[in-house]
């Protein structure tokens, strides 16, 4: 039987808890501890592996950032989810900044809360940092980078089995950015070398952040969907919002040289 994924929602409005159960309760890969009392929370959180948490922001005594802090604190991998009224938008875009996954705008419809937990879900399957760091650091010691996710700065990448690169963006990146202007990529047939700026991004007030290619290569197809529609395809950075497919020209190589 698949593990469940284990949610904590937090909120000191017993209405806004009974809705989110409602909604939640049913799905059977779920489950589900609701909390009206922060404090409550808090032991919650010392005392069980939550795999998601689901807060609001603005609450007496305790707030979201605090449990923030507290989750990531007892562990890293927990994701964050921030609950918050149109007043607080820039607090739930500060706490993505330190580390929170996403956040939910009051007030949000049903299709909003199960999108952006599904999210959460897929980031958390393909994202175990434990999992991950371990496999890319014995593939490192011995050589084999073949067939599975190495991470550069800012980037993730998968080779494929026909020997092609897919290259995307870490969304911690992302955090940083808030609402996305418009971004830059190489075209289809483009040369890029390990180290070079191949993908730019600029906010809305026009703020860039570059980032350098992990490898070299000749670019055989680019994501069109994130040049078209960057903010939502962006949204999810490791499936919907992979960058370039990239012919990678000295992989074994390369790889090698990755996190210097």
């Amino acid at each position: 039987m698949k593990d469940k994924y284990n949610i904590l929602v937090i909120d000191d409005e017993r209405i806004v808890l009974d809705s989110i159960g409602k909604i939640l309760k049913n799905e059977p890969e779920y489950s589900l501890t609701l909390s009206q009392s922060p404090d409550e929370s808090l032991q919650n959180i010392q005392n069980n592996n939550y795999h998601i948490i689901l807060t609001d922001l603005m609450m007496p005594e305790i707030d979201g950032l605090e449990i923030l802090k507290k989750a990531k604190e007892r562990n890293e991998n927990t994701q964050v989810i921030m609950i918050t009224g149109y007043a607080t938008i820039n607090t739930a875009l500060q706490a993505m900044q330190l580390g929170a996954f996403d956040y939910l705008s009051k007030p949000f419809t049903k299709d909003e809360l199960k999108r952006v937990i599904q999210r959460c879900v897929e980031f958390i399957s393909k994202s175990s940092i434990e999992n991950t760091i371990q496999t890319i650091s014995e593939m490192k010691r011995e050589g084999q980078f073949s067939g599975l996710t190495g991470i550069g700065k800012y980037c993730w990448l998968m080779r494929e089995d026909d020997g092609n690169v897919l290259i995307g963006i870490e969304r911690s990146l992302l955090y940083t950015v808030g609402y996305i202007q418009t971004v830059y990529l190489p075209s289809k047939g483009d040369e890029i070398r390990q180290g070079s700026v191949f993908f730019q991004i600029f906010s809305n007030d026009l703020r860039a952040q570059s980032v350098t290619s992990p490898l070299s290569g000749i670019v055989i197809e680019v994501n069109q969907i994130v040049l078209d529609e960057p903010n939502s395809a962006l949204a999810d950075p490791y499936d919907r919002g992979w960058l370039i497919k990239l012919k990678p020209e000295n992989f074994e190589e390369e790889v090698k040289l990755l996190g210097r």
